[in-house]
């Protein structure tokens, strides 16, 4: 089964209702709230009330994606504050960062703290009922597919996986080969057209997001998540969820 969405980071600075009613409007099912803007971590009473006017509107909170990040020597209680805002925002998967060092850059010893790291933060989260989902990125542990796939088999805990997105500096090759690699941690999925640092509108990747797709079906549910629009616009967002679904469509049949 998949779930189209919208990352509320794409419009930081609309308001929930806004981001909401454009939501609804577009015929999504859902909302990624980030915990940058719109849904701060430990804002407990804050997430109940956005929790409570998404549903209203007939949308699922799909995910939280909080800016949680390994190595960095965070207080647990950060992490506690995390958790308890998603437990609020009734979701099952948390969006953290792998680190701030790109997986070829980490000594030996750093890989192993980073591991423990991780396998403790899963088992405080599987306590929790929440899956752990590292973000696809540049300069963190999950830079390129090796290093990502490297690191999950060896936190080996079901409560830490990943979200996938194409690596913009990347080509199709590449990206194609990562996609099946991680398959089986992969959870949600970003979805954008971007060349460099450059975003298109969503139809002119049509044809690589089909094979994407393709290479990610692993039998498990996906929320495919819109982010960052190609013009940065909230009245852009039915135009690119007429692409998104039309994915959908075309993986279903």
């Amino acid at each position: 089964m998949m779930e189209s969405g919208i990352a509320s980071v794409s419009f930081r600075s609309k308001s929930v209702e806004e981001i909401i009613a454009a939501s609804a409007a577009a015929g999504l099912d859902g909302i990624e709230w980030g915990s940058d803007v719109h849904v701060p971590a430990g804002n407990i009473t804050l997430a109940r009330e956005v929790r409570r006017k998404t549903e209203a509107a007939g949308l699922k909170v799909l995910s939280y994606g909080s800016y949680y990040r390994l190595g960095a020597q965070a207080a647990e209680d950060e992490f506690s504050r995390v958790l308890a805002s998603a437990a609020e925002l009734g979701v099952q998967n948390v969006r953290v960062w792998g680190g701030s060092k790109g997986s070829a850059e980490l000594l030996p010893d750093e890989w192993s703290g980073l591991i423990a790291e991780g396998r403790r933060l899963a088992e405080k989260a599987a306590e929790n009922g929440i899956v752990l989902s590292l973000e696809c990125h540049n300069h963190t542990v999950t830079d390129n597919w090796k290093g990502a796939k490297h690191y999950l088999e060896n936190v080996n805990h079901p409560s830490m996986r990943m979200y996938w997105q194409p690596n913009e500096l990347k080509d199709e090759t590449y990206n194609l080969a990562a996609a099946h690699a991680l398959a089986p941690f992969v959870t949600n999925i970003h979805v954008f057209s971007m060349e460099g640092n450059r975003h298109y509108p969503l139809g002119s990747q049509k044809i690589q997001w089909e094979k994407y797709l393709a290479a990610l079906d692993n039998g498990s549910p996906h929320a495919l998540i819109l982010e960052f629009l190609y013009d940065d616009r909230i009245e852009s967002l039915s135009q690119e969820t007429q692409t998104l679904l039309g994915l959908m469509h075309a993986r279903k049949k």
